[in-house]
Order: structure tokens, then C-alpha cells, then sequence
């Protein structure tokens, strides 16, 4: 089953009461029963299968049959995007994470401006595409900013690449490395905007012959990135 649930912190005891919203998804959507395993994690690579020994109306209770931890996955690809529209972004978020983003960066940028930025509604989506996929790991989600402010972090890592028409061709980034991709809005990044990517770093790369949605972009980028 890959289903996974998300627990703030994994108890350490080995029998303990599921949190309600968990119990109740558990509970109603997989008809957990008694004997049922389920499988939880807290995000940041501690795991636990569990066996349901009590199913209530509200409440599941549960007993640890095994714990593992498992290492974040390298690469890890960093997806900087201009959000489009609510229903796109909300797309990209969910598939993204379902091929394997390691962060997200929702960015501002002179021909995207705030459409009404959800984190936690973002943050929602993450949670469940990684637990229906079975990450062991939640991207994270990082509060949105101004392409300036962005490029200027001194915390990003390298390598950096740009999505841009016509450049080389976007390669799988290296096996050890943290990578960071970024996308631009529709119509494209400002001439000011590219000047100023590649002051920080950042290498133009294609991703085919055709011009991508900006989401779409960041999808094909990503799996590009993490191909072998």
C-alpha cells in the first residue's frame, strides 16, 4: 500500500491513538479494521508501519510493527516558478511532488503578480500527493517572494539552470548534487529579469521544441533533471 500518512512527530511508543483527521481519512476512505496496516511517516524520512488493533466511530488506535528511516534522495531538484492561475498551480504542486521535487519556490515576477497566494492550502496538497505516493520525505514549501529577493538568497545551491527556448538541451542533474530549476511566467522572464538571472548564476537550458505552459515547463524540467 503506498498510502502514507503524515504525523508531525512519529510517537515513540509503540501503541498510541491516531490524530483525528488521520483516524477519520483512515477510517472512512480506507476502511482501515482491525488487522489493517498502515503505513506513516513525519516528512523528514522517519517511517512506521503500523497495524490497526481498535477502529472506533472517531478514533484508531494502532501498534508499531516496524520503523525504518530512510536518506533524502539525492538529487534533489529545487522547482522556482512564477504561479499561474489557482487551479495550475495547484497542479503543478501535486504532480511535482508525485515525480520528485525536494522544494518548491513560488516567485514574483514582473509579468506574474499575487493571485492570491495559498501556502497552506499548498501545503495541504504537497502533504497528500507525497502520502499517496509514498514519499518518505515532504518537499518543502517555501513562502513566496520577488525574483530579486530570490536571486539574491545566499543559501541556493548549484547547479542552477533557467528554463529557456532555444538554449541547450536540459540534462539529468548529478547524481550527489542539490539543483535548482527555474521557470518563468507566462510571457516569459523581462529582459531585465534574465540579465539578472544569469548575474546569479543561472544557465539557460531547453526543454524541447515547443513552448511550454509554465507549469507544464516545470514538470518536464523536473523529470528531466532526475532522469538516469
Amino acid at each position: 500500500m503506498a498510502q502514507r500518512y503524515f504525523l508531525d512527530r512519529l510517537p515513540a511508543e509503540e501503541r498510541f491513538e491516531l490524530p483525528p483527521d488521520v483516524a477519520h481519512h483512515a477510517g472512512t476512505v480506507l476502511r482501515a479494521r482491525p488487522g489493517a496496516l498502515l503505513q506513516l511517516g513525519d516528512g523528514r524520512g522517519a517511517t512506521a508501519t503500523v497495524q490497526v488493533t481498535r477502529a472506533g466511530q472517531t478514533a484508531l488506535a494502532v501498534q508499531v510493527l516496524e520503523r525504518a528511516w530512510v536518506p533524502a534522495p539525492l538529487p534533489a531538484v529545487h522547482v522556482a516558478f512564477a504561479p499561474p492561475r489557482l487551479p495550475r498551480a495547484e497542479w503543478l504542486f501535486e504532480h511535482a511532488t508525485e515525480v520528485g521535487a525536494a522544494a518548491f519556490h513560488p516567485l514574483w515576477t514582473s509579468r506574474s503578480r499575487p493571485q492570491g497566494e495559498r501556502p497552506e492550502r499548498w501545503a495541504r496538497i504537497v502533504r497528500a500527493a507525497a502520502g499517496q505516493c509514498g514519499r518518505a520525505w515532504l518537499p518543502r514549501v517555501m513562502p513566496a517572494r520577488e525574483l530579486g529577493d530570490f536571486l539574491a538568497s545566499p543559501d541556493l545551491p548549484a547547479p542552477r539552470v533557467v528554463a529557456a527556448p532555444g538554449a541547450p538541451a536540459l540534462a539529468a542533474a548529478p547524481d550527489r548534487a542539490e539543483t535548482v530549476l527555474l521557470v518563468g511566467p507566462e510571457g516569459g522572464f523581462t529582459a531585465a529579469e534574465l540579465a539578472a538571472t544569469a548575474a546569479a548564476g543561472f544557465e539557460p537550458r531547453g526543454l524541447g521544441p515547443h513552448t511550454l505552459r509554465t507549469e507544464t515547463a516545470a514538470l518536464v524540467g523536473l523529470v528531466l533533471l532526475l532522469a538516469r
